[in-house]
């Protein structure tokens, strides 16, 4: 049947359906420029997650994504290690330039590291994901003052096994040991190629533990955490538990022959002696109350401990103490002594990431880097 509409009705429909799709059209304009905009936002926000480089040229912690996980001494006068959420960064001159347009292995927070004191260019330390295409969390070691690394860990982990901190060992310049929560301590003499288990349960289960190696006696181990104190003298095989030592053990320090042991409820000292059970003395601190941490310079006779916010001053090992400062925030992760001049302090701070140097003991500080 021949169609009835009018050509006035022609024309009011096609009137209709012109704006309508322009309306369409606008509409589809519309929705993908938000997804362009989307993207572009995204693409940037990435970006700026992902960009681990310092934002100003010589200051490693200026990136303000960043945080201090560590500070560490090499074994050359001037060399220091900043361990920070974006890689590691080197200083030979005390911390006063940073060279590297970005940090080495900057993937990775670099939580721990230890400089083997046999051969100052032999590291090793740990790295953990920091940004979405980070690498893999392990040790890594390197030869060459930290140019090249290579990622090794012990055959055969156990599930779940986590890197948690790395020691330099005294046999030779190829000796570390590495710590793995939920597995325990292991043991390489040949810069993690190959590896031996050192502690078994329930040594093995400490969750924040800490070791102490020895120069002159390169079996003999002290290792410390919340389960108390325990010795062995003959590299691990065997493990005593010494009771003399109350509470959870926070830090172990050893100067020349003087041990020095924080705990959750006292400061203790006593001279190593490699075999015959040691004289421990059980020092008094400030108010009585626990340091957090300590720091000894090279003789044993300058110490500093820090007790909450506060830093105090020991002249004589630790007998008597001195209150040389008080900080303005409580997020310090390092508090080291120059092995070459016992005034000078490096202290380290998470976030905003911080380093501050002190020439006095203490007493005052500046802003080393930031």
């Amino acid at each position: 049947m021949a169609s009835t509409q009018s050509p006035t009705q022609d024309r009011e429909n096609h009137t209709q359906i012109v704006p309508a799709k322009k309306r369409l059209q606008a509409v589809l304009l519309l929705f993908l420029l938000i997804i362009i905009v989307a993207l572009v936002g995204w693409q940037l926000l990435a970006a700026r997650i992902n960009n681990t480089d310092p934002t100003v040229a010589g200051r490693p912690l200026s990136n303000g994504e960043t945080h201090l996980h560590t500070i560490a001494q090499g074994g050359k006068p001037g060399v220091l290690y900043l361990g920070t959420h974006f890689g590691l960064f080197t200083s030979t001159d005390g911390g006063h330039t940073w060279p590297q347009a970005r940090g080495v292995l900057n993937d990775l927070m670099i939580t721990t590291i230890s400089v083997n004191l046999l051969r100052s260019s032999s590291l090793a330390v740990i790295g953990l994901p920091s940004t979405s295409a980070s690498g893999k969390a392990g040790i890594y070691f390197s030869q060459d003052d930290g140019h090249t690394w290579d990622m090794r860990q012990p055959a055969n982990l156990p599930p779940g096994a986590y890197p948690f901190t790395v020691c330099a060992g005294t046999a030779s310049a190829n000796h570390f040991y590495a710590f793995y929560l939920y597995a325990g301590w292991y043991e390489t003499r040949d810069m993690g190629l190959h590896w031996g288990p050192i502690t078994s349960s329930p040594l093995s289960d400490m969750q924040q533990p800490s070791l102490l190696t020895f120069a002159e006696h390169p079996q003999h181990l002290l290792l410390g955490g919340e389960k108390g104190l325990f010795e062995s003298n003959d590299d691990g095989q065997h493990w005593d538990h010494l009771t003399m030592i109350d509470g959870a053990v926070l830090k172990l320090v050893a100067v020349r022959n003087m041990i020095f042991c924080v705990t959750d409820q006292a400061l203790y000292k006593w001279q190593e002696n490699g075999v015959a059970t040691p004289t421990i003395t059980r020092l008094s601190t400030p108010g009585n109350h626990p340091f957090d941490r300590i720091a000894v310079d090279t003789t044993g006779t300058t110490l500093y401990g820090l007790i909450g916010r506060d830093l105090w001053y020991s002249q004589d090992a630790g007998d008597h103490w001195v209150q040389h400062f008080h900080f303005d925030r409580g997020d310090l992760v390092t508090l080291l002594v120059n092995p070459q001049r016992s005034a000078q302090l490096y202290a380290g701070f998470f976030l905003p990431a911080k380093v501050l140097s002190s020439e006095d003991g203490g007493k005052t500080w500046r802003v080393l880097t930031a």
